[in-house]
């Protein structure tokens, strides 16, 4: 079981650089150097085990460049705090210094699995490289959700600014990997390699979950979403923990075509043809899903491995699929194959006339490998679809309504998101989309059919709740502290500012509902999804302010505002105590014409998503798959621990 001893904080030896080894202090600087854009550190290209394959070796390693910042020995910079405790030996590894003259001049410590410092840099480095690609998709910088209130009177005060996640590479001995809310930590294991089936290693040796890519991209991403969306880990329907898992496996999976000489391996290995080919490119995990006793990734994008033919065969859309599996990764891998069903669509399109041209217009290339030009261009065009395709998941998180989020508004978010900073869908980027999600059944019920146009989120012009004048005014009003908030200086004061912006448009809100007449009153509650009754307590959950560039050079300014509420319902035979039951809405406001450009609403007042939480709850209730959803006292307040171990 995942150690429930609080995880230490600092080394108590810390270690000084030489004098002679520090970098110089940015006061003495000459004016004329001026500070890098990048920091360039190596690490594997996605785990150690492609440097035990002799056809692999030369792609193994890669290099990332992140955003430059001086850092602390750790390392410690303004986001990320690596502490490098082992509690089963009990000490302290000493913490690897990136500002080392000697590192800096050779891309950081070569990789290693023998050497703790370069698990401290790998870690970082991909968690690094993870906030880079999200800040980049959500057009501002990235704030770590709060930490647990430090006024035992006021449970939920959020006023706790935590600055920096922190990591331990070598939090566990067993295999596992998870992020811890109630830390805010990541927490990485290691464990020795199956006797049975080890895969790339000897059996016995030790395998580290922190020199992995993708786990290290999935739990960064686990905790950057839990910063954006805190309700998304509360479970009130199958998809919800489900969607967890995905979109950190989405991320992780995508962020394999950041890196060029292995995306171009894997073109040429798969002669351009990424669908029909087992790749690296669309697993995750490979190292520690064979480490572990599987023949395969731990988890497929494209397809897996059928012991019954002992060979890959890839994926078959199956909207049966959805309806019957229930388990939280299993049904999250539902919707990362939606997702990477369309990128390949998108790929396929853009390529075509390359195909076209190579092979005179037959579609069919000649035997043998293809020419390396060609190799290149499949490449670069892989890596901008999948740059995009990461964008449009990632942007989507501002277009989802805050409680009770299912794969088919998730495929609205996208739609929405996409239409409003790119009008010209010139690649058919959305249909594809559409058409993936379609296949595996994963669209929204409410609507009659699934075209572009009719999945895009309404608008109040449309909405049959007709917000007042007054109520606008409340949020396009919001313009005025959009400045404040784009160009804090730092994210503390960033976390401070939407905090106290928060409060100023509660005040409003509740001075506005009361002020204005009972029906008036009741009719502005509906469109922003709460109890009709003007008196009934709201929570302005987050405001956030973003600023996005399209192709042709717009700028979008919005803010996104999450309004929630908590009412309690009557339990039925099953559960008669009284069950917590969320609802609210979010806000896209449109800064520049200062106006309400959608309202995502989930009311509280929904009878018939009442009746099917309660009927979700009823179903899970066997002991084994319920602590798995809703957990126990104990434990709930690491869902991802038991998630993860499960």
């Amino acid at each position: 079981m995942p150690s429930q001893t609080p995880m230490p904080t600092r080394n108590p030896r810390p270690t000084k650089t030489p004098r002679s080894r520090q970098a110089p202090d940015a006061s003495q600087t000459p004016l004329y150097i001026q500070p890098p854009i990048s920091r360039q550190l190596r690490c594997y290209a996605i785990d150690p085990s492609l440097a035990q394959r002799f056809e692999t070796a030369p792609i193994s390693e890669t290099v990332l460049r992140i955003p430059w910042e001086s850092v602390e020995p750790g390392p410690v910079d303004e986001y990320l705090e690596v502490i490098d405790y082992d509690p089963s030996s009990q000490c302290f590894y000493e913490p690897v210094c990136l500002d080392d003259p000697y590192l800096l001049a050779q891309d950081g410590l070569p990789p290693s699995e023998g050497t703790p410092q370069f698990h401290q840099q790998m870690a970082y480095g991909v968690a690094r490289l993870t906030i880079q690609n999200f800040e980049r998709a959500l057009g501002r910088r990235a704030v770590w959700s709060p930490g647990p209130s430090l006024d035992p009177d006021e449970p939920k005060n959020d006023a706790n600014y935590v600055q920096r996640l922190r990591i331990y590479p070598h939090a566990l001995q067993e295999a596992n990997a998870y992020y811890s809310p109630a830390k805010k930590a990541l927490l990485f294991g290691y464990f020795p390699a199956s006797s049975d089936a080890p895969g790339d290693h000897v059996p016995g040796s030790i395998v580290f979950s922190c020199l992995s890519h993708d786990i290290v991209a999935h739990e960064t991403t686990h905790a950057l979403l839990d910063g954006v969306h805190r309700r998304l880990g509360h479970a009130t329907n199958p998809d919800m923990l489900a969607f967890h898992e995905a979109f950190a496996d989405i991320v992780a999976l995508f962020q394999h075509f950041t890196f060029p000489d292995i995306l171009y391996h894997q073109i040429a290995t798969s002669r351009g043809d990424i669908r029909q080919h087992e790749t690296m490119l669309g697993q995750l995990a490979g190292q520690f899903g064979r480490a572990t006793g599987r023949r395969s990734a731990l988890r497929d994008a494209i397809g897996t491995f059928n012991p019954e033919t002992n060979r890959w065969e890839p994926h078959k859309a199956d909207p049966a699929e959805y309806e019957q599996t229930f388990e939280p990764h299993d049904r999250g891998a539902i919707l990362v194959a939606a997702v990477f069903d369309a990128f390949l669509a998108i790929y396929g399109a853009r390529v075509a006339d390359l195909v076209r041209l190579v092979t005179g217009g037959t579609g069919v290339l000649p035997a043998g490998d293809i020419h390396p030009d060609l190799v290149k261009r499949l490449a670069d065009e892989a890596s901008k679809a999948a740059g995009h395709v990461l964008t449009m998941c990632v942007r989507a998180l501002d277009y989802c309504p805050p409680v009770d989020l299912t794969f088919g508004e998730y495929l609205r978010a996208i739609v929405t998101a996409d239409v409003d900073l790119i009008p010209d869908d010139d690649h058919g980027y959305r249909v594809s989309f559409v058409d993936a999600f379609r296949a595996r059944g994963l669209y929204p019920r409410d609507l009659r059919t699934l075209s572009v146009e009719n999945l895009i989120w309404r608008r109040p012009q449309i909405d049959p709740y007709k917000p007042s004048a007054a109520l606008v005014k409340i949020f396009g009003d919001l313009r005025e502290f959009g400045n404040d908030q784009l160009y804090a200086k730092t994210r503390r004061d960033l976390f401070f500012q939407a905090r106290s912006m928060r409060a100023e448009l509660h005040k409003q809100l509740r001075n506005h509902f009361l002020r204005l007449p009972k029906k008036a009153a009741s009719e502005d509650r509906l469109f922003l999804g709460l109890d009709p009754v003007p008196e009934s307590s709201f929570e302005v959950h987050s405001l956030d302010f973003s600023s996005r560039v399209g192709p042709d050079g717009d700028l979008l300014l919005q803010a996104i505002v999450q309004i929630t509420q908590t009412v309690r319902l009557s339990g039925d035979g099953d559960h008669p105590e009284r069950v917590p039951f969320e609802g609210g809405c979010t806000l896209v406001v449109d800064l520049e014409q200062q106006k309400i450009r959608y309202c995502i609403r989930k009311p509280v007042t929904s009878k018939t998503r009442a009746a099917r939480q309660s009927e979700f709850r009823n179903q899970f209730a066997v002991a084994s798959t319920r602590s798995t959803y809703f957990g126990d006292p104990a434990t709930y307040s690491e869902p991802f621990a038991l998630l993860h171990r499960s």
